[in-house]
């Protein structure tokens, strides 16, 4: 007994837990055997106390245990906050047990005792009360009571383990004691109840289907952040979003959390907007952020700033932390513009990007002088620092770099920067790489089995888009943990489990419209295809290209230079390629690239021609052609400077029309005379081109004359009263041909014709969206006519309207140029193909009921050469060097023009790509929200659940028995210190008990633990066998992603939930 003597013979019965074989616990275990009753006064329960005492409490009739706090307790809010406290104490001794006692052995006789009335839980509540004391009452009066007073808490520690001080009492005293212990015992309020609930929360036994639910619920969670009570009782836009976009602004905020940036890549119309607003509102107002947001110039107003004023309009100006800036302004020279980005650059916390995929080219850094600096650095340099969220429905276009680039916006061009969980990734340029073999190597099979033009030749890049990348960018690690991204096919079954009927339009297969180039161009399009079977297509653009005539002494393998050289070769490729592109586009817009690219070859000509004969052959060129270009030696310069808006930025990046011909080459390291005269042979060119151009009429423009036709209901099979009557969308890639498209229209009859390009003002253009589409833009054909506007029938329009806007008034659209890149068409086609509200087709059929039987289908018209289709694709690869797949998605299947009673499946085969194939992760997905719609008390049991939740159930077969695990792994955010469950993911492990290995696809697994609420629970491995397999899981946990991702010692996963399967 540690009876302890002092110096002066006193002696007292000391328990302090020193003593390896006499502790607190020892002592209560032993008066257990003889105790009727023990009162426990305590500042903290713990499940252990019990477990620590084995069954010999169970021989006591009553154990009454009295609790309290350091803070009183008197009102209601302060009670129950203290009595969560102790409940979590409790909860969590209990989840700490689970960890090597799996299965609670003993803590059902706990529940049992506290049901039959054995054990009793109260909290003093009137005054802090911090007393620790034991008394037990003998059964047998010859024995009496006794109490232990002193500081250890109910709980396994204060029982056994920490350093206490505790002084028996016995005798008379004990009755001083017991009369106190009364009194506060029935000041005390009774928790016996949550006490009881608490504990039962982790020894019931649960359904499989409770299990299999659960699994479902965090697998999804470990890739979201869950709504907190600013969302449900304050935030104005988290109330009117869907279920899809909640989870897809949550999926951002712990991405974002996670590694500094996230992706929101919903397709076309599915409301990104909405997302970005959600996430404006909860950085600005809730969390005091200062946040900058970067759009396209035709969306700022008529989209963002729109739906701001509508939602937030405290916001806008004023002293709040938010702006917003066009794309373009990044490279503007305003003094105030400059002004602000450099504030930004230094005081924003967070950056929004809409349509972010104008920022997947880095372009020129600007590191020279000479240079002009592109927008994407001036945006690296902006986001330096600061949470980036980017959103775009096409986060690749041509190369899986797309994606790569915008990455280092926060990445911060840092190799290793996602080395750490869960990804493991210690090179991003080369992860990149790895992908693009892949997604390279399935696009060639593809074209070996669909026998399409280009898989003969191995060496010909094949041109890469999200839709041909999907399969791999599907399963992989990276592209999951930075994107959320639902497919329309999801988003559409999601809202209707949600809501029932959703408003999308059917989209009717394409129609195809025919015209001949070779009778609108003539003699033209025999010369072009001689230009592009040069040795260098088209043009030799010498100037573009100095290095090609370099002289000196530097090595050209240096990694700058080498870079500077692949760049210019990347300019001249672009500038061919837009020259193809704009002879198919218009004879207009071909006139005036050669028109452009002449008086830059003339300007570059002028300053380095210092020879006399040089100079005499470029004045006998324009004695020449001086009935194409205008020009007369004697009457001075042949043209002003450049306008930079003649380069229609919207289609080639502005740094691939630097002033190079102002750049003055060094003679002594570059061959000036053969440079001119490449230029000269380029002048040669367009001056045959340019003669045969001037004597071009727009009536033998068959294609234009095919559009015209079409318009007005003339070409047989395609006559169409909406086309007649109704709102047309037309769009082209240049800004000459829709001015020449508004010009010939108007010259042609047509009324209420207007044009858009990216010169048009941001006034005109919200004017023209407005007049265009009325009812989508918060408006109506009343209003209009009330302000004196008159509607607008057809609107052709550049792709700057192609992004972002909200045009479903209109139900036709027509593309009149060819589509080089499929992602262009899908961003067209999602200016009418996005969701309907129901309110607004309410309006519009109220107001015009004539156009109820063409609302909610969508028909959409390619112009196509048919005969010099495949023409035109081969000059496109001699260009590029890459294969185009262009036939499914435009009405072509190896080279025969489809017709609308040939094959309807490669008709529909775009339209499939639009709505995106429903990926596995999706399916489950679906299955969560039916699971929650049919069972509506479901999620807030789920809720409830404690971790380790186990079942069991019948397995498949007999040859599929195994033990599933649902584990929570830790990572660590970007930027932060401490590992944490809320910075990882969820992961699902099967073992199967015949292979003994361990298989982690979800995709596989969830066939083996789905199961209805029926489904009954069947357990018949022993328990010490379940406990091996779940160390076993433990172990390749650790030795595998742990490992992978550096985890610090002591950091480990958490088992949510397991289920036998036998």
């Amino acid at each position: 007994m540690p009876q302890k003597t002092s110096k002066t013979g006193s002696e007292l019965f000391i328990v302090d837990n020193s003593d390896a074989e006499w502790k607190v616990q020892k002592y209560l275990h032993e008066w257990c055997q003889i105790s009727k009753q023990i009162d426990v006064a305590t500042g903290n329960f713990e499940i252990g106390s019990f477990l620590s005492l084995k069954e010999a409490w169970q021989k006591v009739d009553t154990i009454r245990i009295l609790m309290g706090n350091d803070v009183a307790l008197r009102t209601k809010k302060a009670f129950e906050d203290g009595l969560a406290g102790f409940l979590g104490n409790l909860d969590r001794s209990l989840e700490a047990e689970k960890e090597t006692n799996d299965f609670l052995t003993g803590v059902p006789a706990v529940v049992e005792g506290i049901r039959s009335g054995k054990i009793f839980c109260r909290v003093y509540r009137k005054e802090k009360f911090h007393a620790k004391a034991y008394i037990t009452h003998a059964r047998f009066e010859v024995v009496g009571s006794a109490a232990l007073v002193g500081s250890s808490n109910f709980t396994f520690p204060g029982l056994t383990e920490n350093i206490e001080l505790n002084v028996q009492i016995t005798g008379g005293p004990v009755n001083v004691l017991q009369e106190w212990y009364e009194d506060h015992w029935k000041a005390a309020e009774d928790v016996t109840p949550d006490i009881l609930k608490t504990i039962e929360r982790h020894t019931r036994e649960y359904t499989p289907f409770e299990v299999y639910a659960r699994s479902l619920q965090e697998f999804f969670r470990g890739h979201e952040m869950t709504a907190d009570e600013w969302e449900q009782t304050q935030s104005k836009m988290y109330p009117i979003l869907a279920s899809y976009q909640r989870h897809g602004y949550h999926g951002l905020l712990k991405r974002a959390k996670k590694y500094g940036g996230a992706f929101l890549c919903d397709g076309v119309g599915l409301g990104k907007t909405y997302i970005g607003l959600m996430l404006i509102e909860r950085l600005v107002l809730h969390e005091k952020k200062r946040v900058v947001l970067f759009v396209p110039k035709a969306a700022r107003e008529a989209v963002w700033e729109a739906k701001i004023r509508k939602y937030m309009p405290g916001i806008m100006g004023g002293f709040l932390s938010f702006r917003i800036y066009n794309h373009t302004d990044l490279l503007r020279d305003n003094r105030q513009i400059r002004h602000e980005l450099q504030q930004m650059r230094e005081q924003a916390d967070v950056v929004i990007i809409d349509e972010a995929h104008h920022f997947r080219n880095t372009g020129i850094r600007g590191e020279d002088e000479t240079d002009r600096r592109s927008r994407y650095w001036e945006m690296f340099d902006i986001c330096e620092g600061k949470q980036v969220f980017m959103l775009t429905a096409t986060p690749i276009n041509n190369r899986l770099t797309d994606f790569q680039h915008m990455t280092e916006l926060f990445s911060r061009l840092q190799t290793d920067y996602f080395r750490m969980a869960p990804l493991g990734i210690h090179s991003l340029a080369g992860h990149i790489r790895k992908l693009e073999n892949q997604i390279e190597a399935a696009a060639r099979r593809r074209e070996r089995e669909l026998g399409e033009s280009g898989a003969e030749n191995e060496e010909a890049f094949v041109e890469t888009n999200l839709a041909e990348a999907e399969s791999v960018l599907r399963d992989d690690s990276l592209f999951e943990e930075l994107v959320v991204q639902r497919s329309r096919a999801y988003v559409k079954k999601s809202l209707a489990q949600e809501e029932g009927d959703v408003l999308f339009p059917q989209v009717e297969p394409p129609k195809v419209v025919p015209y001949s180039v070779k009778q609108t161009y003539g003699k033209i399009l025999k010369m072009v295809e001689e230009a592009f079977s040069k040795s260098k297509p088209l043009f030799s653009l010498a100037m573009y290209y100095p290095w090609e005539y370099y002289t000196g002494h530097e090595d050209l393998k240096e990694q700058k230079k080498a870079l500077t050289i692949g760049r210019q070769k990347q300019v001249v490729r672009l500038i061919r390629t837009a020259f193809l592109k704009r002879f198919e586009s218009s004879v207009y817009a071909f006139q005036r690239s050669c028109q452009t690219l002449m008086k830059k070859l003339i300007a570059f000509h002028q300053v380095h021609a210092e020879d006399k004969h040089d100079k005499e052959l470029l004045e006998r060129w324009f004695i020449r052609y001086k009935d194409v270009t205008g020009y007369d030696p004697l009457q001075g310069e042949l043209f002003s400077e450049l306008e930079e808006g003649e380069l229609d930025e919207d289609v080639i990046e502005p740094e691939f029309f630097e002033q190079a011909e102002k750049k003055r080459l060094n003679p002594y390291e570059f061959d000036i005379p053969k440079l001119l005269a490449e230029t000269r042979s380029d002048l040669e060119t367009i001056g045959e081109f340019l003669r045969e151009l001037a004597q071009f009429k727009p009536s033998q423009d068959k294609k234009l004359r095919a559009l015209i036709q079409l318009l007005k209901g003339q070409i047989r099979g395609l006559g169409d009263v909406a086309l007649q009557k109704y709102k047309v969308l037309i769009f082209t890639e240049f800004m000459d041909t829709a001015r020449y498209l508004e010009e010939q229209l108007k010259e042609a009859g047509f009324e209420d014709v207007v044009e858009i390009d990216s010169q048009s003002s941001s006034n005109g253009r919200l004017e023209v969206i407005k007049s265009f589409a009325p009812y989508y833009n918060d408006s109506s054909s009343a209003e209009l006519a009330d302000k004196g506007i008159r509607e607008i029938q057809y609107l052709i329009s550049t792709d700057v309207l192609s992004e972002g806007l909200n045009l479903q008034d209109a139900t036709r659209l027509i593309n009149y140029d060819l589509h080089w890149n499929p992602v262009r068409l899908m961003q067209r086609i999602g200016r009418v193909d996005r969701r309907l509200d129901p309110k607004t087709e309410a309006r519009i059929i109220a107001d015009h009921p004539e156009l109820e039987k063409y609302r909610g289908k969508v028909q959409y018209y390619n112009f196509l050469p048919p005969d010099e289709l495949n023409e035109l694709l081969s000059l496109y690869k001699t260009v590029t060097h890459k294969t185009l797949r262009i036939s499914k998605t435009f009405g072509i299947e190896n080279g025969k023009l489809l017709r609308p009673d040939d094959d309807f499946e490669i008709l529909r085969d775009f339209v499939r790509q639009c709505d995106g194939t429903e990926s596995q992760s999706e399916s489950l997905s679906l299955e969560l929200q039916q699971l929650l719609k049919e069972y509506p008390e479901l999620e807030e049991r789920l809720n409830r659940m404690p971790n380790r939740i186990f079942s069991g159930k019948d397995a498949l077969s007999p040859d599929a028995r195994g033990v599933f695990f649902c584990y929570a792994r830790p990572a660590k955010a970007a930027e932060a210190k401490a590992w944490t469950i809320e910075a990882g993911d969820v992961k699902w492990y099967l073992y199967d008990l015949e292979s003994k290995k361990i298989l982690e696809d979800p995709y596989e697994i969830v066939r083996h633990i789905r199961c209805q609420p029926e489904t009954p629970r069947i357990c018949r491995a022993q328990p010490e066998d379940l406990k091996a397999i779940r160390k076993t899981l433990d172990t390749h946990i650790k030795n595998t992603y742990l490992k992978q991702v550096q985890a610090p010692i002591g950091v480990k996963p958490v088992l949510r939930a397991w289920m036998e399967l036998s």
